[in-house]
């Protein structure tokens, strides 16, 4: 893929989740606020489950003192998992993403992007009333 490509990809990207994520997070991608290491996670996080990689990638570019720590915890995580394979589980990192995508959609004001959204990060609202990943 061409440099002119991939920019044009993550413009796209970028410019779908600017109409879909709050205006304070917004604020933090362009730097009008502080973004701290967990918004990044969680940014990050939201990219990935959207498939937006150029602008997740992009997103690295942007904050790579964040990337870096990431990286490192992620690192630090494989080595943990090697001896406590139950680590995840007992951190309840699955519920934590869950309640991240599950926010995002709920602040989404367009009821027809807010189900959009939904779908695509595969939240459903059938189970025991409470929202969970399919």
């Amino acid at each position: 893929m061409s440099a002119h490509d991939f920019d044009k990809e993550t413009e796209k990207e970028q410019t779908l989740f600017y109409s879909l994520c709050c205006r304070e997070d917004r604020q933090k991608l362009t730097r009008e606020i502080p973004m701290t290491f967990n918004d990044f996670l969680r940014i990050s996080c939201i990219l990935f489950h959207m498939d937006f990689t150029f602008y997740e990638t992009h997103l690295n570019e942007l904050f790579p003192e964040f990337y870096q720590q990431k990286e490192h915890m992620l690192t630090r995580h494989h080595d943990i998992l090697l001896e406590y394979p139950d680590y995840y589980e007992d951190e309840c990192f699955e519920e934590k993403i869950r309640i991240w995508l599950t926010e995002f959609c709920d602040q989404i004001t367009d009821k027809s992007m807010q189900t959009d959204c939904r779908k695509r990060l595969k939240i459903d609202f059938k189970h025991n009333g409470k929202p969970f990943i399919l």
